[in-house]
């Protein structure tokens, strides 16, 4: 055999031994990476709305008493993180899943590091709960939001409302909320599958136990919390302080766990189908 031949001969085995190599490399790479994810947890942060200073809206029912959104709101959270967080829960998913809350007291949290610890943490789904207030009481039921990136103001006095305590929200020109808006895109489609399958869960849950029950449906609404997250995000407002059918349904414990356990089940279907 010519050396020509034996060179040839060497270098093409030389060729499929580096083939055979890198894609025995390749595959165990994504073995690997396939088992990393496998364990990467599930990651929802909850937040209670309000807190501190800023109760939210506040409804008075005695001389001395007055019902307080930031406690009503902190209650849900409280319970839909043990809820999400116990066994039979957790056996619902396919690897493990964390639940993290912005807060778990009555403290003050700004808007923007709300945002910041769900960006952060890159979760894969942000809550944030709240109860409406209306300056007529007949107004009452329950609408959840997801955000608003073409900077329609049909929803422009309650978002005036829950973003009056941002630092920013004052400051900011349109064209800068447009451009932070466009950075959202990639999750508006998944916030509003989030925001359906979650709506859709509570109004299955409380059905049969509140009567006067009014499902005020699904919504977009630009609310600086949602913006700044850049993660699958929705807005809750659990019923309105301000009306009396709603309010009395809120205050009992066991309509709170009610309406907790509803947006398990709903936060637990959109991980499962993602």
């Amino acid at each position: 055999m010519s050396k020509k031949k034996s060179f040839t001969l060497l270098f093409g085995s030389i060729l499929y031994f580096l083939n055979c190599f890198f894609v025995f490399c390749s595959f165990s790479n994504l073995h690997a990476f396939a088992a990393e994810e496998a364990q990467k947890p599930y990651i929802v942060v909850l937040d209670a709305g309000h807190g501190g200073k800023d109760s939210g809206a506040s409804i008075k029912i005695a001389k001395k008493r007055s019902v307080l959104e930031k406690d009503l709101a902190l209650g849900i959270a409280i319970r839909t993180k043990r809820i999400l967080l116990s066994e039979d829960f957790q056996r619902l998913v396919d690897r493990p899943l964390k639940v993290l809350m912005t807060r778990a007291k009555d403290e003050s949290i700004s808007l923007e590091d709300r945002s910041i610890l769900a960006k952060n943490q890159k979760a894969d789904l942000f809550v944030s709960i709240h109860l409406n207030s209306n300056r007529s009481k007949s107004v009452r039921g329950l609408e959840t939001y997801f955000l608003d990136n073409t900077g329609a103001a049909t929803r422009k006095k309650l978002e005036q409302i829950e973003n009056k305590h941002s630092k920013r929200y004052a400051k900011d020109k349109p064209e800068s909320l447009l451009l932070r808006s466009i950075m959202t895109d990639a999750v508006v489609e998944t916030s509003k599958t989030a925001a359906t399958q979650i709506h859709s869960s509570i109004l299955s849950e409380l059905d049969g136990h509140y009567p006067s029950l009014l499902d005020r449906q699904v919504h977009q609404g630009l609310f600086y919390v949602l913006l700044d997250a850049q993660v699958p995000s929705i807005l809750l407002e659990a019923f309105y302080l301000t009306n009396q059918d709603d309010l009395e349904f809120v205050q009992n414990a066991e309509n709170r766990h009610k309406i907790a356990l509803g947006l398990s089940k709903g936060i637990m279907r959109f991980l499962v189908s993602k």
